[in-house]
């Protein structure tokens, strides 16, 4: 029986953030598809209605997940990684390709993408893992917490989708910080972030090993975190080429594009530029709602999705973006805010995992339209088009309510 006493307890800062990011994503999208639509002799409003089915679907989620118990994600987790691999395995044989890529399914008239909805699932897992295991014990707890991000990780890589592959490494690294369990983990896992990001610099790869080396000795570390640490290190640079070698043709193109945004501006580079032009052509107010240059004529491809940041910079300026990402850190502000509060240990380590999920996909998203990361296909939180992405976004605003509300026992 559902008992709407606890709304009560629940966080009116999280209901009127998602709600304002919802209502400034049904603006944009309009404004981006409306033309477009005109000139294809279709529904103006085509786009703004699937949105809104969305967001009514997304309601559900959201209704659900707010009144269960947390408490009953225990048991549902090891089904909702069950769920979350044979989904993203069979995307692989039995899903539709676009645009050289095969990452969703076809219902009729709807597409879904599996790969999103697995991010709130693989959350929701780790969060069990980690509040049992909060210290990291021996070799195998490490082992099986890697190979458990791992197996998804590469699934979504193989589609290819490298955004959505990179948002499940950082909510591990995430979660691991929020929880503390393995420093030396830690270390394994940022530490040849760094050799992937110096090696392409000979001389300065071997500079940053050296410091490496110091910092292990000032630490007194033993044999094995020598042998280790640098042994992972050395690996990574040596196996760059082959990771490079990887990567599709359009991946390589986008992060050349990033580093020298001039290099194939009518290519790879092409969405970088255009987006920055777009949002720096906004000014202070913007040009006003349906009046911008870059917006109407289609200048950016698909900017409903996942550049809606660009729309947002020219039609409604600096002053308008500073709102919506203040609406974006509210809701990363009140999930690390809940995550302290909760109740054990297990709301915790949830809230603090879609607390990480959403800061990666604010600084992802906004990041890549400025042009101050490379290219990749993650959208912004409540904002963005696209059914999948609004509903995991949905369900991760009723678990963390769900936490919320139950910080202390309801008094009647």
């Amino acid at each position: 029986m559902i008992n709407f006493r606890m709304l009560k307890l629940s966080d009116p800062w999280l209901w009127s953030a998602a709600g304002g990011l919802v209502l400034v994503g049904l603006f944009a999208i309009f404004s981006c598809t409306y033309s477009m639509q005109i000139k294809l002799g279709g529904d103006a409003l085509l786009y703004v209605k699937r949105q809104l089915s969305s967001i009514l679907i997304g309601g559900v989620g959201l209704a659900i997940f707010t009144y269960l118990d947390y408490q009953h994600l225990k048991r549902a987790a090891p089904y909702f990684y069950g769920i979350m691999i044979f989904m993203l395995a069979v995307v692989l044989f039995g899903g539709i390709s676009s645009q050289g890529a095969q990452r969703w399914f076809q219902f009729g008239p709807f597409s879904f993408q599996p790969s999103e909805l697995s991010k709130i699932f693989l959350v929701i897992s780790l969060a069990l893992f980690l509040s049992k295991r909060v210290k990291l014990k021996g070799l195998w707890d490490p082992i099986f917490l890697l190979a458990m991000v791992g197996a998804p990780f590469l699934l979504i890589f193989k589609q290819p989708d490298l955004g959505t592959a990179l948002v499940f490494f950082f909510i591990l690294l995430g979660m691991l910080t929020s929880a503390w369990s393995s420093p030396k983990l830690l270390i394994l896992l940022v530490t040849p972030l760094l050799s992937i990001l110096f090696r392409p610099v000979i001389y300065l790869w071997v500079a940053y090993l050296l410091v490496l080396v110091l910092v292990l000795f000032l630490s007194r570390a033993s044999l094995w975190d020598w042998i280790l640490v640098l042994g992972v290190n050395i690996a990574v640079g040596v196996a760059v080429p082959f990771i490079w070698g990887m990567l599709k043709a359009y991946q390589q193109k986008r992060i050349l594009a990033f580093l020298n945004p001039g290099l194939d501006p009518y290519g790879a580079g092409y969405h970088s530029l255009q987006s920055k032009i777009a949002i720096g052509s906004g000014g202070l107010f913007g040009k006003g709602f349906l009046h911008g240059t870059q917006t109407q004529l289609q200048f950016i491809p698909e900017q409903y999705s996942d550049f809606i940041f660009s729309v947002i910079g020219e039609e409604f300026g600096f002053i308008g973006s500073a709102a919506v990402v203040a609406l974006l850190l509210i809701i990363v502000w009140r999930a690390f805010t809940i995550a302290v509060e909760a109740a054990d240990l297990f709301g915790y380590m949830l809230a603090s995992g879609v607390a990480v999920m959403a800061s990666f996909h604010v600084i992802a998203n906004i990041g890549m339209t400025l042009g101050l990361l490379p290219v990749v296909g993650i959208p912004l939180p409540f904002v963005s088009f696209g059914g999948t992405a609004l509903l995991m976004n949905m369900i991760s605003l009723g678990i963390l309510q769900s936490v919320c509300m139950r910080r202390q026992k309801l008094i009647f």
